[in-house]
């Protein structure tokens, strides 16, 4: 019998009807209680939400492809930032704890992640970093947080800086492999790796006052989020590494503790029993597509139907995510070997649209790149002078060669203390494979009409004519570097020549040199580009975020279609382990390169710290 019946039957009658039973009585009494029990439920406080967060891997610049819930498919620095940024305005967010798992980012990236956790803790809300097998990378940033904490049996593998160079000279010269690469620009060391056994005098002068200069970054953050004198900081990274025990005598890990004590630790604070861990704060809720109806919605999405543009007439700023080696064409979210491509017809597009929106009031070039093609990268250099509204460029990890090119034309250039950029120079060649030929028995005959048909042929090295054809062209491709980027620098060419040759700087020499105008995060280039639009500091503006993120079929569709890459991670490549993936990325992204132009600008290196 329904309850409320039962219940109402029993209120309702007479005097002389027979006394209810024992079921009867126990169910009205189960009629009443219930309301009473609903009520204290509600009143039941939910435990204080904290933030569960883990930073792992590269967390690269570029929108991750869309997964079917909307979401990214894997964690990028923009999604990051902006849960970090989301949870300290949140009133039920009470905390924030870090985890890390081998976080492979560059300096740039670091102090993004530093910078974040900082605006976090202006909230008043705790900040705890968990560290178990942590290295160089997870500890600049974790050195931001109120408290670090680690379990016993976890180990600080903080240590100075080494940088290893693999030359492949030896392994050409048994194959019969000839490189026969030029470069403008005595520190232009790009090639050195497949012409050289060893690093030249320069080569190593350049890649020393780097990690110089990025060293002095490590310490001095460590310095300031742990409350110790530099010259201390600097002695405790040369003591590394540490066990748990040991780092917490020193000083650089505040106690032991397992992620269960970390939690009971927190309530204590909060004055509270327990705390809920969130772990997906952030992500959006997983789509049904169960049933018939899940199954049309599923197929809107593969046919791309469906889709809803947010039209918002509020201001905007769009930031223009500039991510991968630049080469001519669409971008791509990674090569054969997972090296990401920039795509000058992409970039181009893209400014071109932010100019064609009218809420967009300015634009941010957010610049995370090697460089690469000088022709893919001059299109976008023309595209950014050419834009009628405010541009900012924002560098990241890396603006250099090629990187900086695309910057050099924006209003304003914002650069991160430890970004590597500058590199102006040029490189450029071709490999000879004909003694590798030779070995396996096959030859080539060639008919020539013209001096210089044969220049590019792949089977043999460049004659004396020849060479001094292909310099002319690189260092013409040279001068032009030097000129655009004297014009934007407001320099002489003379005074920008001082400064070139290839050399690479780190964000805050490049600022003290005048290459770029200010030190700042992203948020602050957002500022500045507002500035220059007239933007009131206090009014509220979107971010647009271009190109915008692609559904996963999407970006498999492109990735497949007709250009030889496909999406990273697919295949052989996922197997070799993680320096071999590199180097092999870095020799495949040059090899393409050099064999569709004369003149390459990228930078000899890349710089990720572990």
């Amino acid at each position: 019998m329904n309850r409320a019946i039962a219940a109402w039957m029993l209120l309702l009658a007479p005097a002389w009807a027979s006394p209810p039973s024992p079921l009867q009585e126990l169910e009205a009494n189960r009629a009443q209680a219930k309301p009473a029990a609903e009520e204290t439920k509600k009143e039941t406080p939910k435990p204080p939400k904290i933030v569960d967060l883990t930073l792992k891997g590269t967390l690269d610049e570029a929108p991750s492809p869309l997964g079917l819930d909307g979401s990214p498919i894997e964690a990028n620095l923009p999604t990051v930032l902006d849960r970090i940024a989301t949870a300290a305005q949140d009133d039920e967010v009470k905390g924030l704890v870090l985890r890390f798992r081998d976080l492979a980012v560059g300096p740039g990236k670091a102090n993004e992640l530093r910078s974040a956790i900082a605006a976090f803790r202006t909230s008043g809300k705790p900040v705890v970093a968990l560290l178990e097998m942590a290295a160089n990378a997870d500890y600049w940033v974790a050195s931001a947080a109120d408290r670090v904490v680690m379990p016993e049996s976890g180990s600080l593998m903080l240590s100075g800086l080494a940088a290893e160079v693999t030359f492949f000279k030896g392994l050409f010269d048994k194959l019969g492999v000839q490189p026969d690469y030029l470069q403008v620009g005595q520190y232009k060391g790009a090639a050195e790796p497949y012409t050289r056994t060893e690093m030249s005098a320069e080569f190593r002068e350049e890649l020393t006052a780097v990690l110089t200069d990025e060293l002095d970054l490590l310490v001095n953050a460590i310095a300031e989020g742990r409350g110790l004198d530099p010259a201390v900081a600097r002695a405790l990274v040369d003591d590394g590494p540490y066990t748990a025990n040991r780092a917490v005598a020193v000083g650089l890990v505040d106690e032991l503790a397992y992620p269960d004590q970390v939690s009971h630790e927190l309530a204590e604070q909060l004055g509270v029993e327990t705390v809920a861990l969130d772990k997906k704060y952030g992500e959006p809720e997983p789509e049904d597509y169960s049933g018939f109806a899940g199954l049309m919605k599923l197929l809107q999405e593969l046919s791309g139907e469906g889709k809803t543009a947010r039209e918002s007439k509020a201001p905007k700023v769009a930031v223009i995510y500039a991510t991968g080696v630049i080469q001519p064409g669409k971008s791509s979210p990674g090569s054969i070997l997972g090296e990401a491509v920039l795509g000058s017809d992409t970039i181009v597009e893209q400014i071109q649209r932010a100019e064609r929106d009218d809420t967009v009031k300015a634009i941010v070039l957010r610049v995370d790149s090697p460089g690469g093609s000088a022709l893919a990268s001059d299109l976008i250099w023309r595209a950014v002078v050419e834009a009628k509204k405010p541009v900012v460029a924002s560098m990241s990890d890396t603006a250099a060669s090629g990187g900086y090119y695309i910057s050099m034309g924006c209003d304003a250039i914002y650069a991160e203390p430890g970004t590597l950029t500058g590199s102006i120079g040029v490189v450029g060649g071709k490999f000879a494979l004909g003694g590798l030929l030779e070995k396996v028995g096959v030859t080539t005959d060639t008919v020539t009409v013209g001096e210089n048909g044969a220049l590019f042929s792949p089977f043999s090295p460049f004659n004396d004519e020849q060479e001094r054809s292909v310099r002319a062209l690189m260092e013409d491709t040279y001068r032009q570097f030097v000129s655009k980027a004297a014009d934007g620098r407001e320099m002489t060419d003379e005074a920008l020549e001082t400064l070139a040759a290839g050399r690479v700087y780190s964000g805050r020499k490049a600022e003290e040199l005048g290459l770029v105008d200010a030190l700042g995060t992203l948020d602050d280039a957002i500022a500045r580009a507002k500035e220059l639009a007239g933007i009131a500091p206090e009014t509220q503006v979107e971010r647009l975020v271009l190109p915008e993120p692609k559904s996963i079929f999407e970006a498999l569709s492109e990735a497949f279609e007709g250009t030889g890459l496909r999406a990273p991670g697919v295949g052989i490549e996922a197997a070799l382990p993680e320096p071999v993936r590199s180097i092999a990325a870095r020799a495949e992204a040059f090899r393409r390169l050099v064999e569709r132009e004369p003149a390459v600008l990228i930078l000899p290196f890349e710089l990720r710290i572990r």
